[in-house]
């Protein structure tokens, strides 16, 4: 229990009398429940205010308890959003000459292949790739394993 709590108990407690003694007032002339009443307003007011500053202490106490707490380490693949395809495959180890990431926040793949290979495991390649174009083709023709 919080002192916010026990002063909102008797806050409560204190406008239930004061309804009372206004109701038992307002018996004898209608005019002597008015400063009751008000009281009885004014203690009401009080404890709901104590009741909202209980309720924001335990909230605060649950978040330092919840920070307090180790959290489990997350993997990279969970944290970041992916920004290229290279990214997506290489385990956020490479980034392709389009990736939308800062220049500064990323490793970029040398000009000499394209991104078709790096997302198809070296099987696939542009027919503008610069440095595999032919070399595909040709490994077509092989017949032996080198």
């Amino acid at each position: 229990m919080t002192p916010s709590l026990r002063t909102a108990r008797a806050c409560g407690a204190a406008t239930a009398l004061l309804l009372v003694a206004a109701g038992y007032a307002a018996t004898h002339h209608p005019w002597l429940a008015l400063p009751g009443l008000y009281a009885a307003a004014v203690f009401a007011w009080c404890a709901a205010r104590a009741r909202a500053e209980h309720r924001r202490r335990l909230v605060r106490a649950l978040q330092a308890e919840r920070l307090a707490r180790p959290r489990p380490p997350r993997p990279l693949g969970a944290v970041l959003k992916p920004c290229c395809a290279f990214w997506r495959h290489s385990d956020g180890m490479v980034h392709g000459p389009e990736c939308t990431r800062p220049a500064a926040a990323r490793v970029p793949l040398g000009a000499d292949c394209c991104e078709r290979w790096w997302t198809s495991l070296g099987a696939e390649h542009d027919a503008a790739c610069p440095r595999h174009a032919h070399a595909y083709d040709q490994d077509r023709t092989r017949t032996t394993p080198q």
